[in-house]
């Protein structure tokens, strides 16, 4: 048995042979060859945003100037493989990959200061989170379990989507608990965002998150739709609930109840919606998360039929100086001591779901705050884990939810907000949505930069 596990273990880690999955995304270095890899380091990488940096397109001759992102630079974050894997669907539609843009330690983190390589200042306020950019590329794609997308999009003042769930292939992305996981796409507007999720939607043959979701051939123009909507006749549902969570500031609150008069200056009813089951999605969100993260980390997850990397298990094994091995460890000593504890937050989380939809039965869209408060201080480097975070603790309360039931999820900016920490210092502040065609018809009415 030893030798056998020897021979597996010294294998390559992903299926990349012809014939397996549907084809569309199985990457070749000789169609895509990988250029001038590298870390970038001084004046190249002042903001830290790069993990390192690379050239990759397509370089076939035909290769026609009417693809949907011809031109565009893309960068995916840090946890997204680009050897044998997915990205090949960006790549065939035109665009060109730069490099791999930081992510924090082990994606456990909604700051900006737990990266291995250094903090990620906000071009807002260099001492503060989320840093997600410096403005180098057209487009991104991120990953989110619980807001990374969505909250770091929120505090830079981007369109970032968390999709329904499997409706992106999650294959070679860096998990955290499976049926959290998602891919979605970062970008400065809502049609290039709409554009960017008909690109990289669709079954891959990889990934068994995927039930039910459509074939990239038969995935909807989602850009066109968007042409096609009106937010005129849409009941807007206020989620009230979401208000009042703890971490929520007097402030965000006050703004996201202002921007309902703009709302239905466009033609829409504004009516408030009661879920108070919102209440506790926190703690499901985060139990499951946690126990079932710790478990695929620590290289004990089985049942699961997806291309994974298993590189990044090697830096979370016992005794290991990574950031986040306590707190796996810890997550799996509370799977030890309560262990039916993962089934009930599964279990729960249909119960959720059904709230939701529920509600959404009575309205066209639910709205919220992204998040509860203004980006905040970056955490001391030097001081423990717990120390390190307190400052973004809460800022997920109104987004990891959606991780939890699977609905789409859509951060948006409305305008500026002060920090807690520093009055004087303003940085961009979201609306959360469950639709596209509402944040496009605001884009094109509104300029958050004023409000």
């Amino acid at each position: 048995m030893s030798f056998v596990s020897l021979k597996i273990s010294s294998s390559y880690g992903y299926l990349h042979q012809k014939g397996v999955g549907n084809g569309r995304f199985l990457s070749s270095n000789r169609a895509f060859p990988r250029k001038n890899i590298h870390r970038p380091e001084g004046a190249n990488n002042e903001a830290n945003v790069w993990a390192y940096k690379v050239e990759i397109e397509d370089t076939k001759p035909e290769m026609s100037k009417s693809r949907p992102l011809a031109g565009r630079t893309i960068t995916f974050k840090d946890c997204v493989e680009v050897g044998k894997v997915p990205q090949i669907g960006v790549l065939e539609a035109g665009a060109k990959i730069v490099g791999l843009a930081t992510c924090e330690n082990q994606c456990t983190s909604t700051s900006s200061s737990t990266s291995s390589t250094g903090n990620v200042p906000n071009p807002y306020g260099k001492s503060h989170s989320a840093g997600v950019g410096s403005g180098e590329v057209d487009l991104a794609v991120g990953a989110d379990q619980g807001g990374s997308i969505r909250v770091p999009s929120c505090q830079y003042g981007i369109i970032g989507l968390k999709p329904t769930f499997g409706l992106i292939p999650y294959s070679g992305i860096g998990s955290n608990e499976v049926n959290n996981d998602h891919a979605g796409p970062m970008i400065k507007d809502v049609l290039d965002n709409a554009l960017l999720l008909s690109v990289v939607a669709g079954v891959d043959g990889f990934d068994d998150r995927q039930m039910g979701e459509p074939l990239y051939r038969d995935v909807p123009n989602y850009m066109n739709m968007l042409k096609e909507s009106s937010i005129k006749g849409m009941k807007i549902g206020i989620l009230k609930v979401s208000l009042e969570v703890s971490a929520m500031t007097e402030a965000m609150k006050q703004k996201l109840l202002q921007q309902a008069k703009l709302w239905e200056a466009l033609g829409a009813e504004v009516v408030e919606v009661s879920i108070p089951y919102h209440h506790i999605a926190p703690e499901i969100w985060m139990t499951g998360q946690r126990v079932a993260g710790a478990v695929r980390k620590l290289g004990m997850q089985c049942g699961r039929r997806v291309v994974q990397s298993v590189k990044p298990l090697i830096t979370v094994t016992p005794g290991s100086k990574n950031l986040s091995t306590k707190h796996q460890l810890t997550s799996k000593t509370v799977l030890s001591t309560h262990p039916g504890i993962y089934l009930k937050t599964i279990n729960i989380s249909f119960k959720a779901r059904a709230e939701y939809d529920n509600a959404l039965s009575t309205v066209d869209l639910l709205i919220k705050p992204t998040v509860p408060f203004a980006a905040p201080r970056n955490g001391d480097r030097n001081a423990n884990p717990i120390t390190r975070i307190k400052n973004t603790i809460g800022l997920n309360a109104n987004t990891g939810i959606f991780n939890i039931t699977g609905h789409p999820a859509l951060t948006f900016p409305m305008e500026f907000s002060a920090s807690q920490e520093d009055p004087d210092m303003k940085f961009p502040v979201g609306i959360q949505i469950i639709v596209y065609a509402f944040a496009y018809e605001w884009e094109k009415a509104y300029n958050w930069k004023v409000y």
